[in-house]
């Protein structure tokens, strides 16, 4: 690596720090709240790249490739696409919906990939010979990583290319897929949308360090009638494949488990800078950690397909609330990057919004999202000095220290509409999830082999 390079990839890395320790740097509030000034900060996004890794970046923050803002339309929309996604999760856990495959031998079987979601969090990564760039969506609930693409099958490649779809044919390094028993494939989301096509291999570009060659993905045929999966041109799968599941030997930690050893870390950005995800041993380096970690565990009733965690409590302020144990039976809890809203079994939600409402009591209160998700929401225009509650995730043999940017959510621009950023599981037997809003400014390292969930940098305390 170049010294320029190592400086980026340094000054990259210590974007994270620099978000975290600039928030614990404010001013208390009295016990268990931080002072922050909500609407002035003017600072330059930081939307530099790393060498060694990939950028992540927010699909609506100044660093998006597309250019979109969060307007309080878009803001409900994700919301709504959210509870979707976690409906999915849901009902393939529950074994409450099949996706039919089609090939030789017709059947139904179960694939990963259940609803994209919002997928709020893209990163870039390069396919084929010569190489074409795809945005992606960073998903660790999903384990297969497929891109929008025309195989061309029916009639010949369009001379002018689309720019977000991958062409097979124009790649010299493209092949067919040793798929066993099937190569092709249709699935229908829970929206109603559907996506179709065909498992493909070629060579995938990881950063500007990793070049895999003869990787297998999915080359999915947008639906003409629902149309594409957003601005997203695909997902990126990080998640685990059980052993019962047709493509296990397809998703991304298999394929590279001798170049990454099954080892990956991300920092999720807020919408005002850019994050990374870093594999292997860059991860062990480059995400510094305290060394404190908790257990990823399996969960008997669903296989591995998740990452499930052991969720002890929660506090608010100086609120703590229990959470019911059920890791080791149905339903458990999940850390999940495609889910956007941390959803919680009823009892807990219920006495963490009762708190959030008491903490906040002396500002007006505002409608709940159109959805009707987020319900305890206030009115914050011209609150400068506002005090958002600190928060606590207590897992076991970790407890980590929210940002105050993943306590609420912002309906719009202009503070009308701050909810508190959790919302209560639609059915008790539902899984408990932790979304990404509430991953944003943490490095999450995800050691596949040794079971361990480490997050940093954090005020973590090894429980006794």
């Amino acid at each position: 690596m170049t010294g320029s390079s190592a400086l980026m990839a340094i000054g990259h890395i210590l974007m994270c720090y620099t978000l975290f320790f600039s928030f614990h740097a404010n001013k208390a509030f009295g016990y268990g709240a931080t002072v922050v000034e909500s609407n002035k900060s003017h600072a330059p996004p930081s939307c530099s790249g790393t060498t060694t890794g990939l950028r992540v970046v927010h699909k609506y923050g100044p660093c998006s490739p597309s250019g979109l803002k969060k307007t309080s339309a878009v803001a409900s929309q994700i919301l709504v696409q959210d509870k979707l996604r976690v409906r999915a999760m849901n009902s393939r856990l529950h074994n409450r919906r099949t996706i039919g495959l089609e090939g030789e031998g017709t059947t139904d079987t179960y694939l990963q990939n259940d609803l994209p979601g919002a997928g709020n969090f893209l990163v870039s990564v390069g396919f084929g010979t010569p190489l074409q760039s795809f945005n992606l969506a960073l998903d660790t609930g999903s384990y297969v990583t497929w891109v929008q693409c025309e195989p061309c099958t029916e009639s010949p490649c369009p001379q002018q290319q689309n720019a977000s779809l991958y062409y097979p044919s124009f790649s010299s390094t493209y092949s067919n897929a040793p798929c066993s028993p099937w190569c092709n494939y249709t699935q229908t989301y829970m929206d109603e949308s559907k996506s179709g096509g065909v498992f493909v291999l070629d060579t995938v570009s990881i950063g500007q360090d990793y070049q895999i060659p003869e990787f297998i993905f999915l080359c999915a045929v947008p639906d003409k009638e629902t149309g594409d999966f957003g601005e997203a041109d695909g997902i990126l799968g990080l998640g685990l494949a059980s052993s019962r599941d047709e493509f296990a030997t397809y998703s991304l930690a298999t394929q590279t488990a001798n170049l990454f050893g099954r080892v990956f870390c991300h920092c999720l950005p807020s919408s005002s800078n850019s994050g990374y995800v870093y594999f292997g041993e860059k991860a062990r380096e480059q995400c510094p950690f305290s060394g404190t970690y908790t257990r990823l565990l399996r969960n008997p009733a669903s296989g591995a397909n998740y990452y499930f965690v052991n969720l002890i409590a929660i506090t608010l302020g100086q609120k703590k609330v229990e959470v019911p144990s059920g890791i080791l039976s149905s339903p458990g809890t999940i850390i999940d990057s495609g889910t956007v809203i941390t959803h919680l079994p009823s009892s807990v939600y219920s006495e963490l919004s009762q708190e959030f409402d008491r903490l906040m009591s002396e500002f007006p209160p505002a409608n709940p999202s159109d959805d009707g998700v987020l319900k305890a929401c206030y009115n914050l225009v011209d609150q400068d000095n506002l005090a958002i509650p600190e928060m606590v995730l207590h897992f076991e043999n970790l407890d980590v220290n929210l940002d105050q940017t993943a306590v609420t959510w912002k309906g719009n621009d202009d503070m009308s509409q701050v909810c508190f950023a959790f919302a209560a599981k639609e059915n008790e037997g539902d899984v408990t999830i932790i979304g990404n809003h509430q991953q944003q400014k943490l490095n999450m390292l995800f050691n596949i082999p040794d079971q361990r969930l480490e997050v940093g940098p954090v005020m973590m305390n090894k429980r006794q």
